[in-house]
């Protein structure tokens, strides 16, 4: 328990700190936790597998900027039963939100997620981290989104990976959700910025609190202190905490 205590402790007193980032420190510990908020949140059921920092393909969401890199989402998680898709941003504040974030976001709700697997085959045979790549259509595969061919698990224990973007061509959708939901997880649900209200209008917001009661529900060591820490940076003035 010391060290736990410790861990949390320092990212509560360092995120005041001007350069350090307490997003990439926290986000491991809020995966922990998130499909079962997001199942309280929504009222059904949701799988445990998450999609962590999904790319999305600019081109496919903005078909006037002709590029191959991506916006990334922090995490994408499905219900139980496949018919409903999450787009999550984790902000750990609240000053942190951004329209424009919003606007890629709700593009990208309003693509569909077979647009949006069909933009990351792109980025997949752009891009030389195939490797990277590959594992996670893995994961989207061990989610039941899609489906790889045999022949590309074998080229991909080859040393050349010749033929592959063939293959990639090849992967095949299977996905079938029929709602796609915007979420930012944030400590009060708030921002300083003057909001685009019909770009709110398809956003979900769980604040900090709300995270913070599912993570009680757990009697470990480190769900008791992580909850404490919410509750810490649920109280921090927006701007304060980058």
């Amino acid at each position: 328990m010391k060290n736990i205590d410790i861990l949390f402790g320092r990212m509560d007193a360092w995120r005041h700190l001007p350069n350090y980032q307490l997003e990439r420190r926290a986000d491991i510990f809020f995966s922990l936790y998130l499909p079962e908020v997001l199942e309280k949140h929504f009222s059904f059921p949701v799988k445990d597998i998450l999609v962590p920092e999904f790319p999305v393909h600019i081109n496919t969401i903005y078909p006037d900027k002709p590029t191959d890199k991506s916006y990334k989402i922090d995490y994408v998680a499905f219900s139980a039963d496949g018919d409903q898709a999450f787009l999550v941003e984790l902000k750990t504040d609240d000053a942190s939100r951004r329209c424009s974030q919003d606007k890629y976001l709700c593009k990208a709700k309003d693509a569909g997620l077979e647009s949006l697997i069909d933009g990351l085959k792109k980025i997949f045979m752009a891009t030389a981290a195939k490797r990277k790549y590959f594992h996670l259509f893995g994961l989207l595969e061990k989610a039941g989104m899609v489906s790889i061919p045999d022949q590309m698990r074998v080229v991909m224990n080859r040393s050349n990976l010749q033929g592959l973007n063939e293959l990639i061509r090849e992967i095949t959708y299977l996905g079938s959700p029929s709602e796609i939901h915007t979420v930012y997880v944030q400590p009060n649900g708030c921002r300083e910025h003057k909001p685009d209200l019909n770009q709110d209008d398809k956003v979900s917001v769980i604040t900090f609190k709300d995270f913070a009661e599912v993570v009680k529900g757990h009697t470990d060591v480190v769900s008791h202190r992580f909850a404490q820490s919410l509750e810490t940076w649920a109280s921090v003035i927006p701007g304060n905490n980058a």
